[in-house]
């Protein structure tokens, strides 16, 4: 066999696999004829190929003696340099192959992911684009100019590219995740899902795939995929932490409180040390009545990642249930939130360009997490509907990443409309800025999803709390904190404010009631032969001194029931709590009814007509489901306080015109709940007249209530101006 044929053959045996022929050929080669740059440029690869990269570098540059002008040689040191991480002598050689070969399109590629590699997106660019001038067939220059695009975050670029890759190799299966990742970016979650579907279906062992799936799938609310989802990833990977962790936080969402105190501590076993399981795992322990477990698991998220502003807040929130803790803790606490998180972006306070004309047209800019079916809609839907276009104009910043019907419903009342749910604190800041806000309010403070650090940057001269929370925000740029003379009477509460308190005149809420509300039912003592007391509240309000005084009440009137309600209660884990916690004070479990979370309003309304009586929580009291009761005719008995939080009952009350089920101390509430329910007549009649007295109250009066608020905007807005 002459030198040519036996290059070719040692050639098909390497291209078949053969190489340990291939070489054995090769060599025989090279004792006859050392200066085969043929011959030695394929022993090169071989070596190349079985990881003998020193070897390699030898062959090829010896090849290089006798063929000095041969490019794909060029090329071939360059790959194994570039494999060697040797990138700046890889890209010397990829260069020298081009001048060799202007059209070898494979080193334009490789000296791309050289220079990708050494974050020259630019150069990269442009190498990937002239290897696609030669050979417009390259799927890989398409993935990975996709992927710079990608990290640059321009997704419709990234998308395009990706697709084009997938066109040209349909086999190509990262493309399709990274383009589920870029389709996710861009909230278009249906081709995400689409895209990672196609990649499981080429993939399907990749456990991560699936958790991306759950993650749009909880992102658009649809919680039952996103589990399923998770359950798939965590099959595949049984210890996919984060797979557990979001599992846990769907069900969480659902309700299912037992499944998701499983998924968290499994994942928990696994990463001992996560922020976010700790974070999840006190809001559930919250919603489960255990306060003081939630303030463990929040201290300790809090002592993990001190700089994550999340955990404290929800602890911030967390305190304000619990009974051991007075006023001046709260308000230190707080304190202490701003020191560590807004003090230091004090910095972005910046001038403002707004108009100091006082009485001009002003613009007002409401920013909530609850612009959806949630509480906080109840009372700010009825000052949008009447607010005065001809002296305000209204932005609405909305935190709320799936829309419902209520969100669609407060857009009609407002002029901007801006979903600022995926921008950052600092991009918010800047269209707050831009739109020229005066006054700007939060409707959350330290609630779930809050955006309090944002008002930490000042973005508007004068900056407002109001409706969504029941204490301080503890920053020194919120200026004013709307309340009532009644939740904060003169000389009580002030101390425990870093905001300057706005009094309103009547009353500091507005109640829009449902309107599908059902109809009023009769006194169901009247049919039932006892009294029916009932707690709609979230179980977290049901602090251990309230329940004792529940008890008493149950222990003082025998023949008497209690209905409580909560999304809790869904969970069996907390019925048996809750129906061991009154069986420990001598109360049998059939005088207690437990009522889980029911999504329809006009059904959970009507859970009012089983009740005679509601009796409200302490220290954190009611709000929505007071308002609830008084309008489906049940009077409510509330205990007042020292704080904001344990007063509100006392302004409800108030303002429609029954103080007397106000008690000031312990053993008043239990005197005048069962002073009321031996007194059926008046029950009957404050069932006949309760919806009534509320339409008549400032509580609903959404045109006057919204007319004293904004003399209060331009109050505040004429002080500002006179100060600067």
């Amino acid at each position: 066999m002459n030198n040519h044929n036996a290059i070719l053959s040692a050639f098909e045996h390497y291209k078949s696999g053969n190489l340990q022929k291939a070489e054995s050929v090769l060599e025989e080669i090279l004792k006859k004829q050392p200066d085969n740059a043929n011959a030695l440029n394929i022993i090169g690869l071989i070596n190349y190929q079985t990881g003998r990269y020193d070897a390699a570098i030898k062959y090829f540059k010896k090849a290089l003696k006798f063929s000095p002008a041969n490019a794909r040689i060029y090329l071939n040191i360059g790959n194994v340099l570039k494999d060697m991480v040797q990138s700046d002598q890889a890209v010397l050689y990829y260069q020298k192959a081009l001048q060799f070969d202007p059209n070898l399109f494979e080193a334009y590629h490789n000296l791309g992911m050289v220079l990708q590699d050494k974050d020259q997106p630019d150069e990269a660019i442009s190498c990937y684009e002239k290897a696609l001038l030669i050979n417009p067939h390259l799927a890989d220059s398409f993935y990975n100019l996709g992927t710079i695009f990608y990290e640059r975050g321009q997704f419709d670029e990234a998308i395009t590219f990706y697709q084009k890759a997938v066109q040209i190799n349909p086999e190509l299966v990262e493309a399709y995740f990274n383009l589920g990742n870029s389709f996710r970016e861009k909230e278009q979650f249906d081709e995400a899902i689409r895209c990672y579907q196609q990649f499981v279906r080429l993939n399907p062992s990749h456990a991560d795939a699936y958790y991306y799936i759950g993650n749009v799938f909880a992102t658009q609310n649809k919680l039952s995929e996103a589990i399923e989802s998770y359950r798939q990833a965590i099959a595949i990977n049984p210890v996919h932490a984060d797979a557990l962790l979001n599992k846990g936080f769907a069900l969480q969402v659902r309700g299912n409180f037992e499944e998701a105190l499983e998924s968290y501590h499994l994942s928990l076993q696994i990463n001992p040390d996560s922020v976010g399981v700790y974070n999840n795992l006190g809001n559930l322990l919250i919603n489960l009545g255990q306060v003081n477990e939630a303030e463990t698991c929040f201290r300790r998220a809090i002592q993990i990642n001190p700089e994550f502003s999340i955990p404290y807040s929800n602890l911030l929130f967390a305190i304000n249930y619990n009974s051991r803790y007075d006023a001046q803790h709260i308000f230190a606490e707080h304190l202490q939130f701003a020191e560590l998180f807004e003090k230091p972006l004090l910095f972005y306070n910046t001038s403002y360009n707004n108009d100091k004309t006082s009485q001009r047209r002003l613009r007002i800019g409401y920013i909530s997490t609850d612009f959806r079916k949630h509480s906080v809609a109840y009372f700010i839907e009825p000052i949008l509907a009447a607010n005065s276009r001809e002296h305000f104009e209204v932005f609405c910043y909305s935190v709320v990443p799936v829309e419902d019907d209520v969100t669609k419903r407060l857009q009609k009342h407002s002029e901007h409309w801006r979903n600022i749910s995926g921008m950052s604190d600092e991009k918010a800041a800047e269209l707050i800025q831009k739109d020229g806000i005066d006054i700007l309010v939060d409707l959350a403070g330290h609630t779930a999803n809050n955006r309090i650090l944002l008002f930490a940057r000042k973005p508007a001269p004068v900056q407002i709390n109001w409706i969504g929370y029941p204490a301080t925000t503890g920053l020194s740029t919120i200026d004013y904190k709307i309340v009532d003379s009644y939740t904060d009477p003169p000389g009580m509460t002030e101390r425990f404010y870093t905001e300057k308190l706005i009094r309103m005149p009547e009353t500091f809420l507005c109640y829009l009631p449902d309107s599908d509300s059902p109809d009023i039912g009769e006194l169901p003592a009247l049919t039932s032969g006892h009294i029916t007391f009932g707690s709609f509240n979230n179980f977290a309000k049901v602090s251990p001194e309230i329940l004792q005084l529940w008890t008493n009440i149950l222990q003082s009137i025998p023949d008497s029931r209690l209905i409580m309600k909560a999304k809790s209660l869904s969970d069996k884990s907390t019925r048996e709590y809750v129906a061991e916690l009154f069986s420990l004070k001598g109360i049998t479990a059939g005088r207690i009814e437990l009522l889980s979370w029911e999504p329809s309003v006009k059904r959970h309304l009507e859970n009012y007509n089983r009740i005679d009586i509601a009796l409200d929580t302490f220290p954190y009291n009611g709000t929505t489901t007071t308002c609830e009761a008084i309008w489906m005719g049940v009077p409510v008995i509330t205990l007042a306080g020292k704080s904001h939080a344990s007063r509100v009952g006392v302004s409800l009350l108030s303002n429609i015109g029954i103080s007397d089920l106000i008690a000031e101390t312990p053993d008043k509430y239990i005197e005048i709940t069962i002073n009321l329910s031996k007194d059926l007549n008046k029950l009957q009649s404050l069932r006949k007249i309760l919806r009534n007295m509320m339409e008549c109250s400032p509580l609903t009066d959404s045109k006057q209530f919204t007319r004293n608020l904004e003399r209060c905007y331009y109050n505040i807005w004429e002080d500002w101006c006179n100060k600067h």
